[in-house]
């Protein structure tokens, strides 16, 4: 008996899958329904509910991170330290962007290479240092505290120091 509630429930989200995916602008291919009965049903149904959850679901609501008095504004794009407009290549915005959003938190080499840079394999460069390098030139330089923290053998850190 569950088996059978669960298909026609399974069948119910189908319908409504189909119908929002028809739903949406420009579909990529022919919308198709599901039918939960075959084989390859239940697991093609999961696979377009979190297709369709990942399509909808914001990224993230913030649109203004702060860390200390440095702040980043993701809709005009400006970075500002103590009132004090800094200017970034847009690599250096999202390394930042990426840094402030896990604000507190050690981000390790691969999570920047695969968030910041798109890239899923080490390219045994340092690439990394040289942007962090020229960000914290940019971002911590002639203030008394620092920002962006290197934890060493780890990663990359933003936050308010503890002096």
């Amino acid at each position: 008996m569950p088996t059978r509630i669960a298909r026609m429930l399974a069948a119910a989200i189908a319908v409504a899958i189909a119908g929002s995916a028809a739903a949406q602008p420009y579909p990529n291919k022919p919308v198709k329904l599901i039918n939960p009965w075959t084989p390859a049903g239940p697991a093609e149904l999961l696979a377009r509910i979190e297709s369709l959850a990942r399509r909808v679901a914001p990224q993230s609501a913030d649109t203004v991170y702060r860390v200390g008095d440095l702040e980043l504004d993701r809709l005009s794009h400006t970075v500002t330290r103590a009132g004090k407009e800094i200017p970034l290549q847009p690599r250096e915005f999202r390394l930042l962007e990426y840094l402030m959003r896990h604000a507190g938190h050690v981000v390790t080499r691969t999570m920047l290479l695969e968030n910041v840079w798109d890239y899923h394999f080490d390219p045994q460069t340092n690439v990394i240092d040289v942007h962090v390098s020229r960000l914290r030139s940019k971002i911590d330089k002639g203030h008394d505290k620092q920002l962006l923290h290197t934890v060493r053998g780890t990663g990359y850190m933003v936050r308010e120091s503890a002096k």
